[in-house]
Parts: structure tokens; C-alpha cells; sequence
């Protein structure tokens, strides 16, 4: 089929489904969407909650638990215990369906009588982790959320393999990091963003396989690097000294120069890594074919999958070629497409 201009039945603004997308939304038999992305977005976003967490007695054993649902609903909720226990099974609550009445009205009466989990969580693999939500295979965790097989984290999200860390979010495989974003396979890094498989690295952004460097962007394979510069050894650690990072005060003020210094570089339109083909959004990773995508990995063809709202149409800084980026045009982030990044700095 030929693309289509749809106007949103929520929203009533335009938006484009294209042929690929009939031939997806044929393919598992589904109707195309009357909705646009963003609102359909919002729609599934209003039955979502995972970092506001309530008290309130369970409604099996009476005793008190920590819940994603707030007292003032009127669901049916159990204690991770209860809910994981064998003291039900869910087939009493179980009715007949009724082809005369409309299927959501059901639904409604379904979920009204049925007892919802107090926590996003697999209770049976948890193991001093009460204070968490959206969780599997964790120990000694607090604070934490969207995370799988983790030890020792707290107040952070988004994770999976993280270790002895704290203040992260969207971490994988890493260790003995602190308020860091994005790293995987990083061990000792501190204040870090994009960087992938570094050791003893503070302030860097967007670089792979750096050991022992500090305040640096875009580089690979360096070690004993200051603000992309290079020292030896002993000028390294002398140099570090000379911040006198012991003090918050301190540490805030090297942050605000980090930044201005990183923003003198560029940076891809998309936050991500190099794997990918054929893709837009922003956090992707190994995807291919994949349309309006955040926060993914292992796509291969996946459509308007969003968990941030908007992009922006702009021009790469040094082709003009335009790119669809969530960085929009008065931020002071110098953004490249991909075939530009590339060249200068893989």
C-alpha cells in the first residue's frame, strides 16, 4: 500500500503511516492506528508506574507492604507473598465470556476482582531488595528500578548485570561505578556518560577502552588522557591531584567545565552505538530497521516503540543532511549524522 495521511482521533494533528507499517500491521493481522505515535504513546504511559511506590495493607494476609498502586484504588492487591504463594490460583475469579457485551467492559470487571502484585518484581529470585520495583535476580538493592541481576545498587535505574554501584541509569555489565549513564562493561567510572568498556575513567563521554583518563570525548583505546590530552604516567596522577575533587563544591564546578569542554565536539544524532542499521530514535543498540525506537537493543524491524515523546528535524552540522535527533536546535550540542560521526571518530 501507499503511505497515508492519517489525522489522530485524539489529538486531531496529522500524522503519516507508511507502506512498510501496513505491511507490519498486516503481517500480525492488526488494524492500523487511528491514534498518532505520541498519543498512543500516552495511552499506554497512563498504565504505567514504576517509580512511585505506596504503602498499604495486602488484601490477602492483612499485613503491610510496599506497592506500585496507591491505597486510594480500589484493586485487589496482595503482598509479594501472598501473590506468589500456592494459597490461590487465580481460576476462582475466572468468568465466562459474554459476546453480547463489549469485550472491555469485561476486561474491567476482570481486573476488578482479580488480585494485582504489590511490585513489578520476581519475588522468588530477590534477596534483600524490598525497596525496588520492576526487578528480577537481586541482592542487596534499594532504591531500585527497571534492573535485572544486580548486587549491591542503589538509587538507580534501568540496569542489567550492575554491581557496588549507585546513582546510575542505563548501565549493563558494569562495576564500582557512581552517577554514570549509559556505560557498559565499564569498571571504576565516575561521573561518565556513552562510554563503553573503560576502567578508572571520570568525566568522559562517548569513548570505548580507555584506562586511567579523565574529562574526554569521542577517543578510543587511550589511557592517561586529560580533556583528550595525553600524559605519561606519573604527570597523569600528579595533574589529577591538582583538581582537589574532596569537596562537592569541587566536584560540581569540574562537572559545569566538563560539559563546556564536551560541547565543544560532536556528537551522533542518536545516542547509541555503531551496530545498527536503518534506524531512528534515540538509545538504540543492534537494531536494524527499526522506525521512532527508545531505549531498545536486539531490534530487527520494530515500529514506534517510544519511551521519550518527540524528535526534531534538523541538519547534520558539517553535511546539512537532515536527521531526526531529540537534540533540539537551541541546545548547544554540536550534532552530526552518522556517516559524519563515523568518519571523524570510528
Amino acid at each position: 500500500m501507499e503511505p497515508e495521511n492519517k489525522v489522530c482521533q485524539n489529538c486531531q494533528k496529522g500524522f503519516i503511516i507508511e507502506s512498510e507499517d501496513f505491511n507490519f500491521y498486516e503481517k500480525i493481522s492488526v488494524p492500523p492506528p487511528t491514534w498518532c505515535p505520541e498519543c498512543r504513546m500516552i495511552r499506554r504511559f497512563s498504565f504505567l508506574n514504576v517509580w512511585n511506590l505506596y504503602k498499604r495493607n495486602c488484601d490477602k494476609c492483612g499485613e503491610t507492604t510496599l506497592t506500585n498502586h496507591s491505597p486510594d484504588k480500589s484493586r485487589i492487591v496482595y503482598c509479594s507473598r501472598c501473590w506468589w504463594s500456592d494459597s490461590w490460583d487465580g481460576t476462582e475469579y475466572a468468568q465466562d465470556y459474554d459476546s453480547n457485551r463489549p469485550f472491555f467492559e469485561q476486561i474491567e470487571e476482570l481486573e476488578n476482582k482479580t488480585p494485582w502484585q504489590a511490585l513489578e518484581a520476581d519475588y522468588l529470585t530477590l534477596k534483600n531488595s524490598e525497596y525496588t520495583n520492576a526487578i528480577a535476580h537481586m541482592k542487596n538493592c534499594y532504591m531500585t528500578f527497571w534492573a535485572d541481576y544486580c548486587d549491591n545498587v542503589f538509587y538507580s535505574s534501568y540496569l542489567a548485570g550492575l554491581k557496588d554501584s549507585l546513582d546510575c541509569y542505563r548501565m549493563k555489565e558494569c562495576e564500582l561505578c557512581y552517577e554514570s549513564i549509559g556505560c557498559h562493561k565499564c569498571y571504576r567510572t565516575f561521573f561518565s556518560e556513552e562510554c563503553d568498556s573503560c576502567t578508572d575513567t571520570w568525566f568522559s563521554r562517548s569513548c570505548t577502552g580507555l584506562v586511567n583518563c579523565f574529562g574526554c570525548i569521542n577517543i578510543r583505546n587511550k589511557s592517561y588522557c586529560i580533556f583528550n590530552e595525553q600524559f605519561s604516567r606519573e604527570n597523569y596522577f600528579e595533574k589529577l591531584k591538582e583538581f582537589n575533587l574532596d569537596t562537592r563544591e569541587k566536584l560540581d564546578e569540574m562537572r559545569k567545565n566538563v560539559f563546556k569542554f564536551w560541547n565543544k565536539y560532536p556528537r551522533r544524532f542518536y545516542i547509541g552505538n555503531a551496530l545498527n542499521k536503518n534506524v531512528s530514535g534515540d538509545y538504540i543498540y543492534e537494531s536494524k530497521n527499526a522506525k521512532d525506537c527508545y531505549l531498545s537493543a536486539d531490534k530487527n524491524y520494530a515500529l514506534a516503540a517510544p519511551t521519550y515523546p518527540f524528535s526534531i528535524i534538523r541538519a547534520c552540522m558539517k553535511c546539512n543532511d537532515l536527521i531526526k535527533t531529540s537534540y533540539a536546535l537551541n541546545r548547544p550540542e554540536i550534532v552530526y549524522c552518522v556517516k559524519c560521526y563515523q568518519q571523524e571518530f570510528i
